[in-house]
């Protein structure tokens, strides 16, 4: 389900989820809306004409500043980083006379090392809890066609293209915990559940190939363990980390028209310039815009990629504030011909933290 284009050029007009700046500081447009920007909307009940953006038809859109994100994120993703450990009962020594039970506070991280698909190599077992396959039913049983990323108890975040396909109809379950999708006697605990809700972003049209990001609520809420844990979502500007890497993971194609492969693989690919990617992929009918920097990212290099399957998968840096969780900072959207020297698109998700708070935690 990764996607391919070839590029013309047509008008295309965006009224709002740009970026801005107030006072110095970065933000985001968005409607005028208590929930939407608490701080600016109380500003304007004490009398403090916030800063604009424009108007969607009749309704304001105001610059928020991004740093009014964090709350709820940031808790959340804390709150989350404690499922890396759990308690234990320690062993009891022989010949002790206590019958005291020692409890002792135990990591569950599987990442082995802080070294961050095409060039990929087999994730470890428990190295990427948070990673999802999404699938299809079919005649034969349940096809996995898509990845997305766990980031609550209830939600998946994937690609926006993933919620239905042509050929398999819609996304109905997700697979949360697995490492090969085929074998059973590997060190994976993989739980299936169904997919009761798809929620693609308002702005998403299969028109164009901005705003592919999507939300796949689940029928229960998940147990967090070794296997499953989700992602951090990033809480800060700049989204991405200093040396310029990343790491991307899925069960697609290793090669360009291969098949899907069924063990999980990672590859850390090198992030690339708004420029250099715009210069790769010019302009048509799917990119009116070109790449727009604020909602996309561009990753990947010759050999290293990802592929057809791959749709909807993290790409992740390590999170500098919480062992062993990663920040989820884009999606995977699409691309050319994989593994080549044009690199893939991902939709950024730093650009729609409000969107999915208003959802994922809309209490908070």
């Amino acid at each position: 389900m990764y996607q391919y284009y070839y590029f013309n050029l047509t008008n295309f007009v965006d009224s709002w989820s740009d970026r801005c700046t107030i006072d110095g500081s970065p933000g985001i447009c968005v409607i005028l809306d208590e929930k939407k920007c608490p701080s600016v909307y109380q500003d304007l009940l004490a009398g403090i004409i916030p800063s604009s953006c424009g108007y969607k038809g009749y309704e304001p859109i105001i610059c928020c500043p991004t740093n009014r994100f964090s709350t709820s994120t940031t808790t959340q993703c804390e709150e989350y980083a404690k499922s890396v450990f759990t308690l234990v009962q320690a062993p009891i020594l022989i010949g002790s006379t206590s019958d005291r039970k020692l409890l002792v506070n135990v990591s569950l991280c599987g990442i082995k090392t802080r070294k961050l698909i095409v060039g990929g190599t087999d994730a470890d077992p428990k190295e990427f809890p948070q990673m999802a396959a999404i699938g299809y039913d079919s005649r034969d049983g349940v096809v996995w066609q898509c990845g997305g990323t766990l980031i609550s108890e209830r939600f998946v975040l994937s690609a926006a293209h993933c919620a239905s396909s042509i050929v398999w109809g819609k996304a109905n379950w997700v697979r949360l915990g697995d490492l090969n999708l085929k074998r059973t006697d590997d060190d994976a605990r993989p739980q299936d559940l169904q997919i009761v809700q798809r929620i693609r972003h308002p702005k998403y049209s299969i028109r164009y190939s901005y705003h592919d990001i999507a939300l796949f609520k689940l029928e229960k809420d998940v147990k967090f363990n070794a296997y499953i844990r989700p992602s951090c979502l990033p809480y800060s500007s700049p989204d991405v980390d200093t040396d310029g890497k990343a790491t991307a993971t899925g069960w697609g194609a290793d090669e360009y028209l291969g098949d899907p492969t069924n063990n999980l693989l990672k590859v850390t690919i090198n992030l690339v310039s708004h420029s250099t990617c715009n210069r790769s992929y010019g302009y048509d009918n799917k990119l009116p815009r070109g790449i727009v920097d604020e909602w996309q990212i561009c990753a990947g290099e010759n050999g290293k990629d990802t592929c057809q399957g791959d749709s909807g998968g993290p790409l992740s840096i390590f999170n500098p504030d919480y062992y062993c969780m990663y920040n989820l900072i884009g999606v995977t959207s699409f691309g050319i011909v994989c593994g080549g020297n044009v690199p893939g698109v991902y939709t950024r998700v730093y650009n729609y933290i409000s969107w999915i708070e208003s959802i994922v935690w809309p209490d908070s």
